[in-house]
């Protein structure tokens, strides 16, 4: 080829160096070399992320359907059904009261879940304020420490949990027979 001093970069290499800036940037190449273009691969296009706020959208719509369902659920027991004692043989659309119970518990597991989840994606968030509005201090807690006291805080929290379980299942008393 001629040496062309005002041409394109690529019109002044060999073919093998076009093939090799083609691979990384498929714009350097001739149109009348573009059949080359084919027989490259070309990057793949980056794949698409789902943004922090549209998860944060779905998980506090899913937040808000929960508190609803746990409400509603609470509404009904309470003033639709007799008291727990005297609810024996009582249905609502094919539900007696204990399942109507287990379908509260389990929404109010799930809302439990989310706040935990909701409240995890906000880590940083809390941690900041922590540190900067309550504890007054300027200096920032680095991302493995906020990780750290976030799962030793859940830690904590799950083991005073199970704390208060045990305790009432030792201190529940049987009626007299």
């Amino acid at each position: 080829m001629p040496w062309n001093p005002v041409g394109n970069a690529s019109q002044q290499c060999s073919f093998q160096d076009r093939v090799t800036m083609a691979a990384h940037d498929p714009e350097t190449m001739n149109e009348d070399r573009a059949d080359v273009t084919t027989s490259v691969t070309k990057p793949k296009s980056p794949r698409k992320r789902l943004s922090i706020s549209l998860i944060n959208f779905w998980l506090d719509a899913t937040l808000l359907v929960l508190l609803f369902c746990v409400g509603w659920v609470s509404a009904i027991l309470r003033l639709v059904f007799p008291a727990p004692t005297t609810a024996g043989g009582w249905v609502l659309w094919g539900w007696s009261y204990d399942q109507w119970a287990d379908f509260q518990f389990d929404c109010l597991c799930g809302l439990a879940l989310g706040a935990v989840i909701h409240v995890v994606l906000h880590w940083n968030w809390v941690c900041g304020v922590l540190t900067a509005q309550i504890l007054k201090s300027r200096n920032r807690i680095d991302d493995s420490m906020q990780t750290i006291y976030g799962v030793g805080f859940l830690i904590v929290l799950l083991h005073m949990i199970l704390a208060i379980v045990i305790a009432a299942m030792y201190s529940v008393v049987k009626p007299p027979l």
